[in-house]
């Protein structure tokens, strides 16, 4: 239980965080051109909806479960963060980092979803199986 208090305090810490460091992103640039205006619209309405989803489950009351729900979530919104900036995007350095982002995600999203489901059956066969520890970036030493 004090993991889950914990963990909620982490996450409502990080969220109010978010929002402060975040909240000049209002302020558009003077020099704005339409499609900036909408990049950001939609960058701005990525953000909102994925701390929306993440808190919307609310807790389980098991903190390896919550975890997984609401990493799933946040690596969903980087996917939707580096799809904006391949659309709007022209740097091919800062493309090909959202590309890598999107394909190392997508990996991690898929684990995450395995494990989650193990946990939520209360039965692991392969508590050292994949995914574990090191599992989606190697083995661990």
């Amino acid at each position: 239980m004090r993991y889950a208090v914990l963990f909620a305090a982490v996450i409502m810490a990080y969220s109010s965080a978010w929002a402060q460091d975040h909240s000049n992103h209002k302020q558009a640039p003077a020099n704005q051109t339409p499609e900036y205006k909408q990049f950001m619209q939609e960058m701005d309405a990525g953000m909102k909806k994925m701390m929306d989803d993440m808190h919307a489950p609310g807790y389980s009351g098991d903190p390896d479960v919550d975890f997984l729900v609401m990493m799933i979530l946040h690596h969903e919104g980087a996917i939707e963060m580096a799809r904006l900036v391949l659309i709007h995007g022209k740097d091919p350095i800062v493309r090909k980092f959202a590309e890598e982002i999107i394909a190392a995600q997508q990996v991690e999203i898929k684990a995450m979803k395995q494990r989650l489901t193990i946990l939520r059956k209360r039965a692991d066969p392969e508590p050292e199986g994949f995914p574990a520890l090191g599992g989606t970036r190697g083995k661990g030493k």
